[in-house]
């Protein structure tokens, strides 16, 4: 009898205390992103923007301890159809249609993960900026990308009249609700 009741007593004990490290860890999802690509051209400078990304995090302790996010490819919109075809293509959005970020270092002015796009992975290191307040966690940051080093070329109009930049500045803002 008292062996029955020792063995509960360990069962209970060992319950509690793997409930209390799940209460410290909370996996969140976006309720809110807005990313603006900026890029040149030999004639203007352009934009496209997504509130479309589908963002995760955890955070431990309060603190971020991870970050995923996937933008899909045809979210991004320029305001002219043409220009967005024409960036679809050069992203290969057919076979990749999101770009895709995997954190493996949060810390709290940067991240260090593994951009994906374009069948090509790259580790890079993105400063950034967490907040924490009633609730929400934002982290925002900003990015320049060289879309060579994904095996991008950059897009051409107008029978290559119309060349853009090689580099591309991605703004991002990302809101998570505890």
């Amino acid at each position: 009898m008292r062996t029955k009741s020792l063995n509960y007593s360990v069962i209970t004990i060992i319950l509690l205390v793997f409930a209390g490290f799940n209460v410290n860890s909370q996996n969140l999802k976006s309720i809110k992103s807005n990313i603006v690509v900026e890029g040149t051209s030999n004639i203007h400078d352009w934009e496209m923007t997504s509130n479309t990304a589908v963002g995760h995090i955890e955070s431990q302790a309060g603190k971020v301890s991870k970050i995923n996010i996937e933008i899909p490819i045809k979210s991004l919109k320029s305001g002219k159809g043409g220009m967005d075809k024409n960036a679809y293509k050069a992203l290969n959005e057919d076979d990749h249609p999101k770009v895709k970020f995997t954190s493996k270092e949060v810390h709290a002015n940067k991240i260090v993960g593994t951009l994906s796009m374009n069948g090509k992975s790259k580790t890079v290191s993105i400063p950034i900026s967490i907040k924490n307040s009633n609730q929400i966690i934002k982290i925002s940051g900003k990015q320049t990308i060289n879309m060579t080093d994904y095996g991008v070329e950059p897009p051409t109009a107008l029978m290559g009249t119309i060349k853009t930049g090689e580099e591309v500045t991605v703004n991002f803002n990302f809101q998570f609700k505890q």
